[in-house]
């Protein structure tokens, strides 16, 4: 995939703004880059240092382990301007990373890719479980803004050595300083900041708003051109006219079989400990495996090489009540191996393929959902501070992260439409 690192223009408008005579910003300018990795830190701390230098007060990474370097820069930035909490800040993304660099990150856009997973083994273990698409969103719990609750949910899944090593690293004797801490970080932000993103996540639930999906090159290209919120919102209300209803599907013969009361969990390269996306999975699969007592086995991808033998060694033993596959890059060969193992139970976090066999489950996210709550949270602290600039890091340039600069776009355009009516 080609590196692609661009700067897009501002909200309502383009140029940069100069601001009123009092120096309020009118316009919010939305630095994007994509680093055309998730595995490399040292690209998404110099994406990110590229953007604090042109003025970004909010940084949002959406690139996996690449991301991490954004959280390095930001931090690095705070230590050299002798700040120990942000502003600036970075957000995090997929699970609650907040506690990675205390001080640094504000909030993360949680992917709850821990319900997709329970929810498929749940419906494994009692018999109905259904192929087909299954999209999560705002509503369904699918995606959120992590709260204190979720990061001590994330560190406590954490094996108790690693724990204690991360707290040794982070300088605190244990969790309950860490959690104070984090939440002395949430305070550096106005009460009201919250509020409005939180009537922003009640007017989607409720489906007053309807934040744009952009899965196309043209589709993110309308975003990055709109004017407003509202224009961005007719775009979602035409696509979402089109694109085909999410379907499942119940197979009868599927769901006689008697249950092993064994899973297995193959991870996409990262694997366990990747802070991310992998270990949300893994919080997913322990969930269900302690609440219906089953047996978990785990695989580590260590390529792409790996996806086709590691699930076929799983499915051809006929063992496992499920096999879950976690990550996008898995989705053809999950497609293969479901159809060479017809009755064999599969769940796919995030892969997506109009063709699938009926025995795999789909699980997608309205990431573009969790990403506008993103943008809001962003732009409303970079107005509040008398800013007019933020940006987002994301890894490669794939339709699933166009969902994410969208809705992030999205977000931050309401934002600048409820400051001026509520703040200005």
């Amino acid at each position: 995939m080609a590196l692609s690192v661009v700067a897009s223009g501002c909200i309502s408008g383009g140029g940069t703004s100069t601001g009123t005579a009092t120096n309020v910003p009118t316009k919010i300018n939305i630095l994007y880059t994509y680093t055309g990795s998730f595995g490399d830190p040292a690209k998404g701390k110099q994406a990110a240092q590229a953007q604090l230098q042109q003025g970004a007060w909010v940084i949002y990474q959406v690139a996996g382990g690449t991301g991490l370097g954004v959280f390095e820069a930001v931090g690095d930035y705070l230590k050299a301007h002798n700040k120990k909490m942000g502003p600036p800040f970075a957000i995090g993304v997929d699970s609650a990373q907040d506690w990675i660099k205390p001080g640094v990150i504000i909030a993360s856009m949680m992917k709850r890719v821990d319900v997709g997973v329970y929810n498929a083994v749940k419906q494994a273990e009692e018999n109905q479980f259904r192929g087909g698409v299954i999209e999560l969103g705002l509503k369904e719990g699918g995606v959120k803004l992590s709260t204190l609750q979720d990061v001590k949910a994330m560190f406590d899944s954490l094996p108790p050595d690693v724990r204690e090593k991360k707290l040794k690293d982070l300088g605190f004797q244990n969790e309950e300083q860490l959690l104070e801490y984090l939440n002395k970080t949430r305070q550096q932000v106005p009460a009201w900041i919250w509020q409005a993103v939180d009537q922003l996540q009640q007017e989607i639930i409720s489906g007053k708003i309807l934040v744009p999906k952009a899965t196309a090159k043209d589709q993110i290209e309308l975003l990055r051109k709109a004017q407003n919120w509202t224009v961005m919102e007719k775009y979602a209300k035409e696509w979402a006219a089109k694109e085909p209803k999410p379907e499942t599907y119940f197979n009868k013969t599927l769901n006689e079989r008697k249950n092993t009361k064994k899973i297995a969990i193959v991870y996409d390269v990262g694997g366990r400990g990747d802070l991310s996306f992998n270990d949300m999975a893994y919080m997913g699969a322990e969930r269900a495996a302690k609440e219906f007592g089953l047996q978990l086995t785990e695989i580590q991808s260590n390529s792409e090489n790996d996806y086709l033998p590691n699930l076929r060694s799983l499915a051809k033993t006929g063992e496992y009540d499920i096999i879950i596959a976690v990550g996008f890059m898995m989705t053809n060969a999950v497609k293969q191996v479901a159809k060479e193992y017809p009755k064999q139970r599969f769940v796919i976090i995030d892969g997506y393929d109009p063709n699938m066999p009926h025995n795999v489950q789909m699980v997608l996210f309205k990431e573009n959902e969790g990403s506008a709550l993103a943008g809001a949270l962003a732009a409303l602290i970079a107005l509040n501070d008398h800013k007019d600039t933020i940006g987002i890091v994301l890894g490669m340039e794939i339709p699933v992260l166009y969902k994410f600069e969208g809705g992030y776009r999205f977000g931050a355009y309401w934002a600048l439409d409820y400051y001026k009516n509520h703040k200005q």
